[in-house]
């Protein structure tokens, strides 16, 4: 004997079955969304109150939300230009090539002071710029809403990123405590020729050539070529923004822990 068929393959035996069930699903959704819609009709209708982003309290650099505010969000950015260093260290570390360091008006003529430039075009948000800001000037808020009507204007300039640090937006904190090989600076003589590079970059001038003495060379071996000064980092001033290391071209510049 053959077994009953199912609910199931009664229905898939029947053509008319196979036409009617969705319709009468797609109805049924249809009514239901003439007295309740599913849809949000953005940016006219939010799932969120529109200033629950803007209206939180900041405390220890950490958002305390009026909502489910995150602390770990990262949205676009904010720049403090009074207290960035022009290190370089935020495009160094930038994996997606999206910042460069423009010139911003004001500063020592002779040495003008450049700042982050944002393309969000090419942002990832991964946030490595913000880490490596050894000054704590360039942070991510929670800022998400970034729609512009043209490629260009997904080019932040340093000026519009100072505009959204002085409306005091909630932002990440930024690493306190930085590893214990980023304690200070050590050279190594010996591979060291003089060339001021890490002196002619320091972004806090904190690095002074001193004068070494000349050794005298022994009989038939020559004094190698270099100009006979070292660099002496005043351990006070410096942010750690690793500047000097980056541009040492004999790598004689590492990390070190402090003894």
């Amino acid at each position: 004997m053959t077994e009953p068929l199912t609910a199931t393959e009664k229905t898939s035996d029947n053509p008319i079955l196979w036409v009617a069930k969705p319709m009468v699903t797609a109805a049924r959704q249809f009514a239901r969304s003439l007295l309740h819609p599913s849809t949000v009709v953005y940016p006219f209708e939010r799932l969120e109150d529109p200033k629950f982003r803007t209206e939180v309290g900041i405390e220890s650099g950490k958002p305390i939300g009026v909502g489910p505010i995150w602390d770990n969000y990262r949205g676009v950015h904010a720049l403090n230009i009074d207290t960035c260093i022009s290190c370089n260290l935020c495009a160094f570390s930038c994996p997606d090539l999206c910042i460069d360091m423009v010139t911003v008006p004001g500063g020592d003529p002779k040495h003008p002071k450049k700042c982050p430039q944002i393309d969000y075009g090419k942002c990832s948000y991964c946030g490595f710029c913000s880490d490596a800001c050894p000054e704590g000037c360039l942070s991510m808020t929670t800022r998400y809403e970034l729609s512009v009507h043209s490629r260009r204007e997904m080019v932040f300039p340093p000026e519009k990123l100072f505009g959204i640090y002085q409306q005091k937006l909630p932002m990440n904190p930024i690493r306190v405590e930085r590893p214990a090989n980023e304690d200070r600076i050590v050279l190594e003589p010996p591979l060291c020729i003089g060339c001021n590079a890490c002196s002619r970059d320091c972004p806090t001038n904190c690095i002074t050539m001193m004068e070494i003495p000349k050794p005298e060379a022994k009989p038939g071996e020559k004094l190698p070529k270099r100009i006979w000064k070292e660099p002496v980092i005043n351990d006070s001033d410096c942010v750690r923004c690793g500047t000097c290391i980056s541009v040492c071209p004999k790598e004689c510049l590492f990390w070190g822990s402090r003894k």
